[in-house]
Parts: C-alpha cells; sequence; structure tokens
C-alpha cells in the first residue's frame, strides 16, 4: 500500500479535515465548518491540533453507498452485523474472528448488557443508537435517523443534490481529561429503501496526536449531543429537516483488548532526511496500532516525522496491513515545494500518535509486528 504525501507529512492537514487553530475564515467557510461539523474540541496545545492519524487523512468525507441496511434485519444483530456493512464498503467481508472481535468490543442495542441509550423522538423525528464500539484510540456510533412521518429521505447524488449533515457535538465532565481534543468522519449509509424517511449514520471519532490522556474505551461518560439534520447542497447552501435537541450518554465500560508489544528501543531510520525513531512503546488493538518514538528530526516548519516502515502479519502468512515511507513521492515534494530543513537543532523529541485500521483486527490470529528490520511476536493469551 502506498502512503498518499499527506500521510508522509503529517503535519500537513487535509484540505477537507477541520482541525483547529486561528486562521481567518470567511462567513461561508465559518457557516460550512459549523455545518458540516468536523469539530476539534479546545486544545491549548496548538502543535498537536495539526496532526493526524495518517490512515484517516486520505479518507475524509467518504459517504458510503451500501446494499444492506439495519433496518431489514428482522432480528436483533449484534454489533459486528451492524458494523459489518460499515468495514467492507470498500469491498471484501469481515471474517467471523472479525465479527465475533467487534462483539466484544462494543454493544448493539437490545443486548441485555448493553445499556445504550434509548431513542428520542423530538418534532416528529426520533434518533435511535444502534451500536457503539471503541478502542483508546477511535470510538464509532451507529444511528438511525427517522425524519417526521411524511418526510423522504433519498439517496443523495454528491455532485447536483448535496449531502446529509447532522449537527452534533461530543461532550465529557468536565475536568474528565486533561485535553479533550478530537477530530470525526461522518459515513451515511444508503439503507434498501431510499423512498422512507430513515438513514443511518456512523460517526467516528477520533482523537488527536498527542501526549494525551483521553481513552474513548474508560468509564467517562461521553455525551453525543445531536440538535438537527440538514441537507447541504454543492454550492454550500443548508436546508433543515428537523431540530431538536437528542442528548445521548454513552455511559458504557468497554472491554479493552489492547495488547503491549515487546517493542522498547527498536530503531527506523528515514533515509532521505537522516533521523531515526526509537520505539518508547507499542500497542495493539483490534482498531489502531498505538506507538510512542523518540524522534532525531530537528523542529522544522516543512518535514514531519513518518512512524516508519510497518507491517502487520497473520499466522496464515497473510499481510492484515502495510505501510512503508514512499521516498519517491517525498522526493517529487522536496523538488516541487520549498522544503528547508535545519542542519542542525533541537529533535523533535518523543511524540505519541496511532495508525487506525480500515477493517477489525483478529488480534488472535496475528503473528508478528514488522518495523523496519524488527520483527516483533504477538500474543492475544
Amino acid at each position: 500500500m502506498k502512503r498518499n504525501i499527506s500521510d508522509l507529512l503529517d503535519q500537513y492537514p487535509a484540505e477537507d479535515m477541520e482541525l483547529g487553530g486561528n486562521a481567518p475564515y470567511s462567513q461561508t467557510r465559518i457557516k460550512e465548518i459549523t455545518m458540516n461539523h468536523i469539530h476539534t474540541e479546545t486544545n491549548t496545545n496548538k502543535s498537536a491540533r495539526r496532526f493526524r492519524p495518517a490512515r484517516l487523512l486520505a479518507a475524509a468525507a467518504v459517504a458510503a453507498a451500501l446494499s444492506v441496511s439495519a433496518l431489514a434485519a428482522g432480528h436483533m444483530l449484534g454489533a459486528g452485523a451492524l458494523f459489518r456493512d460499515f468495514f467492507t464498503k470498500d469491498g471484501g467481508d469481515l471474517s467471523q474472528g472479525q465479527m465475533d472481535t467487534i462483539d466484544q468490543l462494543g454493544h448493539a442495542a437490545g443486548e441485555a448488557a448493553a445499556n445504550l441509550p434509548a431513542a428520542i423522538t423530538e418534532n416528529g423525528a426520533t434518533i435511535t443508537p444502534l451500536a457503539v464500539i471503541a478502542d483508546e484510540n477511535i470510538y464509532y456510533v451507529r444511528l438511525r435517523v427517522e425524519a417526521p412521518e411524511g418526510t423522504v429521505l433519498p439517496d443523495l447524488n454528491p455532485d447536483t443534490e448535496g449531502y446529509y449533515q447532522l449537527k452534533f457535538a461530543l461532550e465529557v465532565p468536565e475536568g474528565a481529561y486533561t485535553d479533550f481534543s478530537y477530530n470525526v468522519l461522518k459515513t451515511v449509509l444508503a439503507d434498501d429503501d431510499p423512498a422512507d424517511n430513515r438513514k443511518e449514520f456512523v460517526l467516528s471519532f477520533y482523537a488527536l496526536e498527542g501526549e494525551t490522556d483521553v481513552k474513548f474505551n474508560d468509564k467517562v461518560s461521553k455525551t453525543l449531543s445531536v440538535s438537527g439534520l440538514w441537507i447541504q447542497s454543492p454550492d454550500k447552501e443548508y436546508t433543515p429537516i428537523f431540530t431538536g435537541d437528542f442528548v445521548f450518554d454513552f455511559g458504557l465500560s468497554f472491554q479493552s483488548q489492547t495488547i503491549g508489544l515487546a517493542a522498547e528501543g527498536l530503531t527506523w531510520h528515514d533515509e532521505l532526511f537522516d533521523y531515526t525513531n526509537t520505539i518508547k512503546s507499542l500497542s495493539l488493538s483490534p482498531l489502531s496500532l498505538t506507538y510512542r518514538v523518540d524522534c532525531s528530526l530537528p523542529n522544522n516548519d516543512s518535514v514531519g516525522p513518518a512512524f516508519g516502515d510497518v507491517k502487520i502479519v497473520m499466522k496464515d502468512g497473510t499481510v492484515f496491513f502495510s505501510e512503508s515511507q514512499d521516498y519517491e513521492a517525498m522526493e517529487h515534494y522536496v523538488q516541487t515545494r520549498p522544503v528547508t530543513l535545519p542542519i542542525t537543532g533541537e529533535p523533535r523529541g518523543v511524540f505519541r500518535n496511532y495508525i487506525a485500521f480500515d477493517q477489525p483486527l483478529d488480534l488472535s490470529q496475528v503473528d508478528y509486528v514488522q518495523y523496519g528490520d524488527n520483527r516483533i511476536p504477538v500474543s492475544a493469551e
């Protein structure tokens, strides 16, 4: 898998992702940002605000057209079944181990121990939480949205008709974390009857990079507030479908499946910019790979550090995930843009980030993680 240039230069945000900051915007842009609600909470660490999980930058704001809706199910579905179409929107399928992993990570409506918030109806509209899954870094929420009776919610052509936009915020009790900062992507799922008044959404929350104490799967209450549904036209006009005060408290304790790997002290060297990463800690969950590295790249305003070449190999020999430094792309970037690196200077130092997976990882089937020339065995026992 090739890494995009935006992935290689982590400190450059993708154009369609808002990561906070103090740059001025026009009134039109402010309105668009507000309605899209690609949200970053107040963050006093300005440098951390600019960093994104590498795998997410190229995937922002993609609406998935899926063939199967949870609405069509005639029986109670678990979290694995409810998130299956979301994780397979680009093709392929999930193994039974992956489905079981999702079931263990999260909860679905109707499960005896799930205790998901109940549906809320306001002004004739109803929003129902269907399923949630999370690890330390990522939080997925699937919602069913029903507009007032008589309102049709068709599948929209983004080029001619626009997009559905939920206005929402995720909040935690004051003082729960030192810094509660995140980004969010919204996926609109096509149901089996686009002529009815229902649509389903998956909201994907991602903690920002940094030495954060945020954990999405801890026992701290996460409150999702939704204030309505709009249609955003291609020319950025907004038409309200319904408004209301829909507040859901996801005060659940999720099952953590994170595995700490024996990787401290392992290194990877960047040949183009001549810096070295030394791993301080490395952990693996079904949704992400989290790392802390000590980076010798001098602080600069041009190039951000990459984690390095990494690969996750399963027991059957297949590669679940692979990412490597694309030196050809980097060299092209350097040749076409003014990049100046200080020859000397203070190194970047220790930083934390993570890689989000496109599909859940069955930890029981992982053989090892390859980091540069280093092979790190994995045991899920």
